[in-house]
């Protein structure tokens, strides 16, 4: 099952509108955790906190030096595409590299985890002085679908309970809100009609290739208002993701 959930994120995280528009909103946070850091005269060092494949690591290595962590994993190793070079190996390198850097990110990670509060004291640990955390999570549990059971999901998140684990692992939330508001009806609808007419099914993935301009179209109508949350000009009042900023 897990390796099912690194199949799909590998087929679709360059192209398809909902990983492009989650991007957005990361880059925009970034942008926000380092404040004047990207500037100066040391490069900032950052994170991907399970990351996968690795392919977020194009957007962190921007704004500074780029690293990826995950577990080691065999099922995960003919996805992944971190140079060996920047991967570390969460159960055997990251102790050396506590209080090293500057962003932090977890971009779908902690609904994975067992205990998501000590995975999240984990990362802050990895923080240097004034250094930040973005979180993203998906949101509410009556949108659990396939695309949960496939990727091993353990929960998911009101804004409540993430700020709650946030400060619980000694995070202090500077921004937190829902994304994904514009599609969190026909995301709802879908979710809903699935479980009437797939009733007794194998679980599967939501993520299905459209179009291109049915792909481009959907990343239209949710890049805008991610881009917006990212910037931290709105705070909405729901959607189907959470994102966090915290400082440690």
């Amino acid at each position: 099952m897990q390796r099912e959930g690194f199949r799909v994120t590998a087929a679709f995280e360059e192209h398809h509108w909902w990983f492009r528009a989650r991007r957005d909103l990361v880059e925009a946070q970034l942008a926000r955790a380092l404040g004047g850091r990207a500037g100066g005269a040391r490069r900032p060092r950052l994170l991907d906190y399970g990351c996968g494949t690795g392919f977020n690591l194009r957007l962190l290595a921007r704004y500074g030096e780029a690293f990826g962590a995950d577990v080691t994993n065999p099922q995960a190793e003919e996805f992944r595409s971190v140079p060996h070079e920047r991967f570390l190996a969460i159960d055997a390198d990251l102790a050396q590299h506590r209080g090293t850097f500057d962003v932090v990110t977890a971009l779908d990670v902690i609904e994975h985890l067992d205990d998501d509060v000590a995975g999240l004291v984990s990362m802050r640990e990895l923080l240097g002085p004034g250094a930040q955390l973005v979180v993203t999570v998906p949101a509410y549990d009556w949108l659990w679908s396939g695309e949960d059971v496939i990727s091993e999901h353990r929960r998911r998140y009101t804004r409540g309970t993430l700020e709650r684990i946030c400060r619980a692992a000694g995070l202090v939330p500077r921004f937190v809100s829902y994304f994904n508001l514009s599609i969190l009806p026909l995301a709802a609808a879908a979710i809903l009609a699935g479980r009437v007419l797939r009733r007794g099914e194998p679980p599967r993935s939501n993520l299905r290739a459209l179009p291109p301009r049915a792909n481009e179209w959907l990343y239209r109508a949710v890049a805008r208002e991610a881009r917006c949350v990212g910037r931290e000009r709105i705070r909405l009042p729901a959607g189907a993701s959470l994102v966090a900023r915290c400082a440690a």
